[in-house]
């Protein structure tokens, strides 16, 4: 899956992770176990019930936290890293290597592909939004905003995916919220620093919602390849493990890049009647 970086606060930060991130499992009905090897704390969940008939008894859900040896700002960061493997019965005794090691089977390929993702999803909203851990994020102030030239620079799109009424109306009820926002802002009940935070939440969750319904065909796709023989087993695994590590964060990117392409139309069309200053415009842009 994939490695996400957190910044650092303190040296209690990663045993305060760990532990919360056992009890959100538990109370999501996994089974869960965790110990700390090598200053990496590491954890392992399956889920119990019929979920866990259908995924099969061996697969685990599998997370380590440490720190981060690299540099990519300057706080220091810690990763939480996700991964999909088999389940070991004695977590104390393994080695390291033997806990995070070990390819999938066909049959776990196929089954729970879907379901590690969104998992994987819902644990590191978790750490950012109820932890309250802040996510690293990559620096954009290197680019020059000012020069971005909307009718000429071209943005890939997301693959357009038809949605079934329940993820429509899902996605419809998170933009009709962001239009309540506006109207509060611009009613002034709403300041814009206050405005922006609480948008920025329900983007966020429209690009997560757009993300699992992208990630949720390209499956679907994959999977008929694969039982039709068009992909053989080690290709179908390959394509799935490439899924996992780029899909999501291409498409959050191409997105967000789609989003500030419509901003900065809207700033530019604002600058040209006058609504605000060639400052105030570049202030924006900034911002994005």
């Amino acid at each position: 899956m994939s490695k996400n970086y957190f910044v650092y606060r303190s040296s209690q930060d990663l045993e305060r992770i760990y532990k919360a991130i056992i009890l959100w499992f538990k109370e999501k009905q996994y089974e869960v176990e965790g110990i700390q090897k090598q200053d990496i704390y590491l954890i392992q969940a399956r889920k119990t019930g019929a979920l866990r008939t259908f995924l099969g008894t061996n697969l685990a859900f599998k997370i380590q936290i440490y720190t981060s040896q690299e540099q990519f700002s300057n706080q220091k960061e810690l990763i939480i890293q996700t991964s999909r493997g088999r389940w070991m019965q004695n977590i104390a005794g393994a080695g390291f290597a033997g806990i995070f090691t070990g390819g999938l089977t066909i049959w776990t390929g196929i089954a729970n592909a879907g379901w590690g993702l969104v998992l994987e999803n819902e644990l590191i909203s978790y750490v950012e939004n109820d932890l309250n851990y802040l996510r690293v994020k990559p620096d954009m102030s290197n680019i020059n905003p000012p020069s971005v030239n909307v009718e000429n620079n071209p943005v890939s799109c997301p693959i357009n995916v038809v949605k079934n009424s329940d993820q429509k109306k899902i996605i419809e009820d998170l933009e009709r919220e962001i239009n309540q926002l506006e109207i509060a802002f611009t009613d002034e009940i709403l300041t814009e620093s206050e405005f922006l935070r609480k948008k920025s939440i329900l983007e966020k969750k429209i690009d997560d919602y757009e993300v699992n319904f992208v990630i949720e065909e390209k499956l679907k796709k994959l999977q008929d390849a694969f039982s039709q023989g068009i992909l053989d087993q080690y290709e179908y695994e390959q394509k799935l493990q490439d899924l996992e590590a780029n899909t999501r964060a291409k498409i959050l990117q191409e997105r967000r890049l789609e989003r500030n392409k419509n901003k900065v139309a809207k700033l530019k069309e604002a600058l040209d009647h006058g609504i605000i200053t060639k400052e105030e415009y570049q202030a924006k842009i900034a911002r994005l």
